[in-house]
């Protein structure tokens, strides 16, 4: 049974507060999302050195938490896929508090 909200829409047995039209139209979403996107982003950026040393930290974490060993690379492997995620913590205020930085291996599950 297809129940019909006040803008047309068909719903499925949800409630109209969870049809997307009208929850959006409610609020005003602003999304900022000002964190760094790659490592060329960190070096540019103002707070670079914040960021150099989140990396840094997340090196040394990894490393004293042997969570990887180098090895050598066989003739014909392939390294794993790997990506920086940065991310900014803040105070109330909108000042920046910490910045994390995150090594993770890419599209592997």
């Amino acid at each position: 049974m297809c129940g019909t909200s006040d803008y047309g829409l068909c719903y499925q047995g949800r409630p109209k507060r969870y049809i997307s039209s009208i929850f959006y139209s409610n609020f005003d979403l602003s999304i900022t999302n000002d964190d760094p996107k790659n490592v060329r982003e960190v070096v540019d950026s103002e707070d670079g050195k914040l960021w150099k040393e989140a990396m840094v930290d997340e090196m040394t974490s990894s490393y004293k938490n042997e969570a990887w060993d180098m090895v050598e690379l066989l003739a014909r492997g392939k390294s794993m896929g790997r990506k920086w995620v940065f991310k900014k913590k803040m105070h109330a205020e909108g000042k920046v508090k910490k910045c994390k930085a995150r090594l993770v291996a890419k599209g592997y599950s």
